[in-house]
């Protein structure tokens, strides 16, 4: 699985999460397809449980 290091905010500016003025991008997760495809998106997301959700949001989407 790809992780991206976006130290100018580009992605982050590009998905519209960036805040520069803070430090850091609001917390946001992206499902994306090996073709690009954007499948979900999960706004304000609370560290506890978030990686649970992620994994079976997966599993439901490419089984």
């Amino acid at each position: 699985m790809p992780l991206i290091s976006d130290t100018d905010y580009d992605v982050a500016t590009a998905f519209g999460v960036a805040r520069p003025k803070v430090g850091v991008a609001k917390r946001t997760t992206f499902l994306i397809d090996p073709d690009g495809t954007l499948r979900k998106v999960y706004e304000k997301v609370k560290a506890k449980g978030h990686a649970a959700i992620v994994l079976q949001d997966c599993r439901d989407i490419w089984g």
